[in-house]
């Protein structure tokens, strides 16, 4: 098991500390080092990264705003907080890092921090990526069950909420857009504008218009041109990267 480690840190002989204590780790690797939040932003939409150990106190974008907005992209990664200070911790527990660490970082207390991120990172479930899961979906009449990975998309269409499966079979669900859009985003769909839900394994095509003020998503299994909200296309980018999908 890999952990990749990427560094956010305003002070460079932090980063050259730290770096040497996680030599001793064989399971991590180091994949990069940012002095500043919009580097480590500009970073991890090139590269795909497990673990984060975060500076809170930093210029321009401080580690708590960083952490918020990486994490609403990046929803699987897991953060350490590294701070001077330990008051900032309780501002920090809102981003549910794996553990905080104070200057100058005390190595019995990183071995603890990443025994934790091991542990996590082997009890991730599985069924909560497994697409074949079965899922019993609220529809007119009564609950109907579905294998995820039979549903094509969801839409919004006027007051129906309606769900395309394989086989053609369109079911109407009762339930909301939003508590869809959080069940679904365990399987790995994705909401890339306000009347579709997709699942990112079925994504074959993005394109834009000819002017570049709309986009749409073409899906592998079905003709169906989708669209893509404007202010979603950067962020679609970063979490197929963070799925392994390098875009060039």
């Amino acid at each position: 098991m890999k952990i990749r480690v990427l560094i956010v840190d305003d002070d460079q002989h932090a980063i050259q500390l730290l770096k040497s204590y996680l030599k001793a780790y064989a399971y991590i690797e180091v994949v990069g080092t940012c002095n500043h939040g919009e580097a480590a932003m500009d970073f991890m939409r090139n590269h795909p990264v497990d673990l984060l150990f975060l500076d809170i106190e930093m210029d321009g974008i401080n580690g708590l705003q960083l952490a918020k907005h990486l994490q609403s992209i990046y929803p699987e990664i897991m953060i350490i907080f590294v701070t001077g200070h330990a008051g900032f911790a309780l501002k920090g527990y809102e981003s549910h890092p794996v553990d905080f660490l104070t200057k100058p970082v005390n190595v019995l207390r990183l071995e603890k921090a990443l025994n934790r991120v091991k542990e996590l990172k082997s009890s991730t479930p599985v069924a909560a990526k497994d697409t074949n899961h079965k899922i019993g979906m609220k529809v007119d009449g009564g609950i109907h069950i579905v294998h995820v990975h039979n549903i094509i998309y969801i839409q919004k269409k006027g007051r129906k909420i309606l769900i395309h499966c394989r086989n053609g079979e369109v079911l109407h669900s009762n339930d909301t857009m939003k508590n869809l859009e959080t069940i679904f985003s365990a399987y790995d769909f994705y909401r890339p504008h306000q009347s579709f839900i997709v699942p990112l394994e079925q994504i074959k095509a993005i394109f834009p218009d000819a002017y570049s003020r709309s986009y749409s998503i073409q899906l592998t299994d079905d003709p169906t041109l989708l669209p893509l909200s404007r202010d979603k296309y950067q962020e679609l980018k970063d979490l197929l990267l963070s799925k392994g999908v390098a875009i060039y």
